[in-house]
């Protein structure tokens, strides 16, 4: 499905020209009855020989209405250019190219209405007029034809024109990211909420949720019915006019500006990196410089706000050029790059230029920062894989949604890396990989006796999350978790002779103790070698003093031998039992606890399912 959108200047027939095509008056108010003048956007649909079926938005010409007429642009792919035989180009048609070409469309059909008003000779001389006008534009190449909507000569050649336009327009692209502009709300009695506007981006069925996005808040709705060109139907994709009955949100919330999306998919912005182009004076008529100051208005979609335009690296752009720059809107947005957009000046009331989106949520700018400027023209020309290396180049990482939403590219491209669900270019995934096994192997070097390093210290050393520490461990050739800890794949506790020496003095000493040693600290070993030690299996520390593994083994035997024959323990047994005190008795039944050997029922131990 396409949509066609009308342009021209004021009263040159651009809905006289629909209702020729399609048998439908676009104009839908009582006041554009009786003026005989379009105010508001108009809408009416057609199939042409080629069995394709086409909406169009009928736009109005007045300079009056200008807003209007850039809420109906924004989302068409194929332009129904008219111009009057009788008058020529005026001043609304220099206004309405500029603004096509801003948004950058180039499919079009240029029309000459009203040609049964004039001569063979004047219809030429328009024509070439006309051809000459479009140099430069972006319809410089489209097809001319005259037609007159009172008599219908040439209406068919129209019809056929479309057809070639729409052979060569590019056909709307389903990014499983469904958006739609609002142009028309209104409520409908017994049915409730009813939007209009171009689906772009993606499919709606009913029974969908959806996100609406006012400027001010996101209100979750569900799309109850759907219709396109007044026909039901239970799913639309993108490029349709559509209408949507919207469940579970009140007429007064939604006006035309806002945004119906699929949810999870959109976020709004408050802030865009962009590259702006300013028109040529032939273009616009007007020689404008755009520089910090002035007041401003942006036009994207159907939206209307009040913007302020940083620009980088520069401090004017003059007609004819173009700059990278950092826009700020008062009202966000769900933006994303890509999006064409058109630029007004308030105070002097025109159109002065408009640009490309080239990252919908960038981190903000300086203004000096020549640096940012050039990676903004890069990232608005490029495709999706290439903007996500460009951003990932610049910011060194970013989470899978943060890269989705500002490049559109999904997955993981050629080049990058997916770690803890963050991507990296694949340069700075090896650079985290060598310094991980430098940082690992400084710690086996200050710390011998440690089984490895602490993982959290290491993702705090390298600046990562856990998540990321862990899939960077997963793919790492040298390195290996273990448990809490990390160490290189080749490392292993090496003591000295003196660390000997002092191991076989504690093991002694703990086991002439049996189950009441002294304190850890009063072994006479450093903690590294106690670590050492429990890491080795030597040793097991419970509280604030440590058992051999040989006393442990006797201890579970001993108490659950004992509860098998008596069916069950209090401490003061266990106590007795092990030849000890009520001081470590309490911390010896609370481990076995602990490891599953025993289970306490109130004052008695029983076995545990580990028993």
């Amino acid at each position: 499905m396409y949509v066609i959108g009308t342009a021209g200047h004021v009263d040159h027939g651009k809905s006289k020209l629909v209702e020729a095509l399609t048998g439908i008056d676009p104009d839908r108010l009582e006041e554009e009855k009786r003026r005989g003048l379009t105010i508001d956007l108009g809408f009416a649909w057609l199939t042409l020989p080629s069995r394709r079926e086409v909406g169009i938005v009928d736009v109005p010409g007045h300079e009056r209405f200008i807003r209007n007429m850039l809420a109906g642009a924004g989302g068409t792919s194929v332009c129904l250019f008219v111009v009057a035989a009788n008058e020529g180009w005026m001043p609304q048609s220099a206004e309405h190219l500029s603004t096509i070409d801003l948004l950058g469309i180039d499919s079009a059909v240029v029309v000459l209405t009203k040609s049964d008003t004039v001569d063979d000779a004047t219809l030429e001389g328009v024509r070439a007029g006309v051809r000459t006008l479009l140099r430069g534009s972006s319809l410089a190449g489209a097809e001319i034809v005259a037609c007159s909507s009172v008599t219908g000569a040439g209406i068919d050649d129209v019809v056929g024109a479309l057809d070639r336009a729409l052979d060569a327009a590019p056909a709307p692209h389903d990014e499983d990211r469904a958006r739609l502009w609002v142009d028309r709300a209104f409520s409908i009695t017994g049915s409730g909420t009813v939007v209009t506007g171009t689906l772009m981006g993606g499919a709606l069925s009913v029974g969908d949720e959806v996100t609406v996005f006012d400027g001010h808040s996101e209100v979750s709705a569900r799309v109850r019915a759907l219709q396109s060109h007044k026909k039901d139907v239970e799913r639309l994709g993108p490029g349709h006019r559509a209408a949507i009955n919207l469940a579970g949100i009140a007429r007064r919330r939604v006006e035309r500006g806002n945004v119906v999306a699929s949810p999870s998919r959109w976020v709004t912005t408050g802030r865009i990196n962009a590259v702006v182009r300013v028109l040529d004076v032939s273009m616009s008529g007007h020689n404008y410089n755009l520089s910090a100051k002035g007041s401003h208005l942006m036009y994207v979609g159907t939206a209307e706000t009040a913007v302020r335009v940083k620009l980088l690296g520069t401090d004017r752009v003059g007609p004819g050029e173009d700059a990278a720059v950092q826009i700020s809107l008062s009202r966000p947005l769900p933006l994303k790059r890509g999006d064409r957009f058109v630029l007004r000046d308030t105070g002097r009331n025109i159109t002065f230029g408009g640009g490309v989106v080239a990252d919908p949520l960038p981190l903000e700018a300086r203004r000096s920062d020549a640096g940012t400027a050039g990676s903004v023209r890069a990232l608005a020309t490029a495709d999706d894989d290439d903007a996500l290396r460009l951003l990932l180049a610049t910011e060194g990482d970013l989470s899978m949604d943060d890269a989705y939403l500002r490049t559109g590219c999904r997955g993981v491209p050629a080049a990058t890396v997916a770690l803890g669900g963050r991507l990296f270019t694949a340069e700075r995934a090896g650079a985290l990989t060598d310094l991980a096994l430098r940082e690992t192997w400084s710690h086996h070097r200050d710390h011998p006796l440690e089984r490895g390093m602490p993982k959290g210290e290491l993702a705090k050393r390298l600046d990562l999350s856990a998540g990321v520490m862990d899939d960077l461990l997963s793919v790492h050739q040298g390195l290996i978790g273990d448990g809490p800890l990390v160490r290189v794949r080749s490392h292993a506790v090496e003591m000295t002779p003196e660390d000997e020496r002092i191991r076989a003095d504690v093991i002694a000493r703990l086991d002439a103790a049996r189950f009441a040693p002294p304190q850890a600290s009063e072994l006479g070993a450093g903690q590294a070698l106690i670590r050492a030690l429990q890491d080795s299996g030597d040793l097991v520390r419970i509280e604030d003093f440590c058992l051999t593994s040989g006393l442990v083994t006797q201890m579970q035997g001993l108490v659950t031998s004992a509860i098998v024959e008596r069916g069950g323990l209090t401490v003061a047994q266990i106590r007795d039992l092990l030849g000890t005190t009520r001081r470590y008795a309490l911390p010896l039944c609370g481990w076995l606890d602990q490891m599953g050997v025993t289970r306490r029922i109130g004052d008695v131990r029983v076995l545990g399912p580990k028993a």
